[in-house]
């Protein structure tokens, strides 16, 4: 049986096809093959991250054990006011001149009591250790408010790295099916040979960039593993939502959010303490008031039953040299001059901070914008891509518009993904300004 000239044409088509795919893959196959998608071991959202870094980072771990440690230091100053409470039993012999006499031997015991009544150098103690636990706790909610940034910044790249796989994956499918188009035209003679190599060096460049997005997937695991405080590397991946909110008015009240922010009220606890070592400074300058009071009983054997003597009695002292006036000049213009230093650093953090707010709702809102246009753009360009599709295929549009439409359908898809991320980014980074803590 003679076969048909439809068979025929089928045949040759075949042929074409298989031609196609050859030309496409075989430089593919040359190149260094694709790296497996790391499989994650864990899979987690937000708010799992918070809970985790809340415990393990080490840098928000260290800012705790800094309150706690100067929290104690705080309640332990205050021993300085507390009464003294001093029990006391000894025991002697001698010759005829001892107490006992005649060398028999002697027992006394004895009670004291006393407490200051007046005394500035502890009442500055006080002071002092009370600005440096103000300081250590605004410490640790500075390092929770970078803290917060740093993990949210990495929860974006990580989940924004796995979803640029999925995009690579679906750019190179269509930049594989499109070069085997063109070479199909080009084998059955509609098409130009420089347009087939160019529509086979657009599918090579896809493969490569999916190549390089799987390798970015580790390293943004990495980071994310790094923020969460986790001493081996894990495959974490990030789930969940990855929306950035629009940006708010800015404050009206600009002191309000500074009163917030914690490099500003780290700043004014340093003044807090510049105030306290004016304080200890002048402290020689108060003379100390302190009362005591005494009980003691002595005979031959421990503990007698008649008192012996009781004392009581109130000091009134003042050093006039070596740590007194002479001492305390000096020492109080240090810290004047330290003091007046806190509060011009008070005035460069202050604005400073200002600066930082308009900055961070500027690009904020910048990039909160950028994001409403990269979304409308890809939905265009998705929709050009499919309309030149067809019309390529039905031989109503030139290769050199189509892929200019492809072309620009590619950039809107990696696009998109980079504004989402620099939208979430700039609002954490907004929110930082604010001073926000992990958690808020």
């Amino acid at each position: 049986m003679r076969p048909s000239w439809a068979g025929f044409k089928r045949g040759i088509w075949l042929a074409g096809l298989v031609l196609a795919a050859a030309v496409v893959t075989a430089p593919a196959e040359q190149m260094a093959p694709l790296p497996p998608a790391p499989p994650p071991e864990k899979v987690l959202t937000w708010e799992d991250c918070v809970a985790l870094a809340a415990q393990k980072n080490p840098s928000l771990v260290s800012a705790q054990y800094a309150v706690q440690a100067s929290h104690a230091a705080y309640l332990g100053s205050f021993n300085g006011l507390m009464p003294t409470v001093t029990l006391s039993d000894s025991y002697s012999s001698g010759g005829g001149g001892t107490a006992s006499g005649n060398g028999a031997p002697g027992y006394a015991a004895q009670a004291a009591a006393s407490v200051n009544l007046f005394n500035m150098s502890a009442i500055a103690g006080i002071k002092s250790a009370s600005a440096n636990d103000a300081q250590a706790q605004a410490a640790r909610r500075q390092a929770s408010a970078n803290l917060r940034y740093s993990l949210r910044a990495a929860f974006a790249q990580a989940y924004i790295a796995d979803k640029n796989v999925e995009v690579a994956r679906k750019i190179l499918e269509i930049q594989q099916k499109n070069a085997e188009e063109v070479a199909l035209k080009y084998q059955s003679g509609k098409e130009y040979k420089g347009n087939m190599l160019s529509a086979q060096a657009l599918f090579l460049q896809a493969r490569a960039s999916l190549a390089q997005t799987l390798r970015s997937v580790r390293t943004t695991r990495r980071s994310l593993d790094q923020q969460l405080g986790l001493d081996e590397f894990s495959e974490i991946a990030a789930t969940g939502t990855l929306t950035a909110q629009p940006p708010p008015e800015f404050p009206r009240r600009i002191e309000d959010a500074l009163a917030v922010r914690p490099d500003v009220v780290l700043q004014e606890a340093v003044i807090k303490s510049a105030q306290a070592a004016v304080t200890t400074a002048q402290s020689p300058l108060w003379p100390n008031l302190n009362a005591s009071y005494a009980r003691s009983r002595s005979g031959p054997y421990e503990f007698p039953n008649p008192i012996y003597g009781w004392s009581a009695g109130v000091t009134l002292s003042y050093p006039l040299f070596s740590g007194g006036p002479t001492a305390a000049y000096y020492a109080n213009k240090s810290a004047q001059d330290l003091f007046k230093k806190s509060e011009q650093d008070l005035r460069t953090v202050r604005d400073a901070a200002v600066v930082d707010l308009e900055t961070s709702w500027a690009a904020y809102s910048n990039a909160h914008d950028q994001l409403l246009y990269a979304n409308a753009n890809l939905e265009a360009t998705r929709q050009r891509n499919s309309e030149a599709e067809i019309r390529y295929g039905a031989g109503l549009l030139t290769y050199d518009n189509w892929e200019v439409i492809v072309a620009e359908w590619v950039s809107a898809e990696q696009q998109d993904k980079q504004a989402q991320l620099t939208a979430v980014t700039a609002q954490a980074l907004w929110e930082k300004s604010l001073g926000k803590a992990l958690g808020e």
